[in-house]
């Protein structure tokens, strides 16, 4: 059986916070005690994308509501 994944996208358009950003959500999820199934990022026209993926919903909506993010299709 295929575990359920809640993906969360987040956009960062700011190349200069990046490092920030990326370093604030990890310390997020820390504090959250919250360990995402996958934490990726890919480049698009003019943003840095991150998919995190949860296996909890209620997770991935406090993350999408934290940073922004929007929860992505399964």
């Amino acid at each position: 059986m295929q575990q359920r994944m809640f993906p969360v996208e987040i956009s960062v358009a700011d190349e200069d916070a990046l490092a920030n950003k990326v370093a604030t959500m990890q310390l997020w999820l820390a504090r959250q005690r919250f360990e995402p199934l996958t934490f990726r990022y890919s480049f698009v026209a003019s943003a840095i994308l991150f998919r995190v993926d949860f296996s909890s919903e209620a997770e991935a909506i406090a993350f999408a509501t934290a940073f922004d993010g929007k929860i992505g299709a399964h």
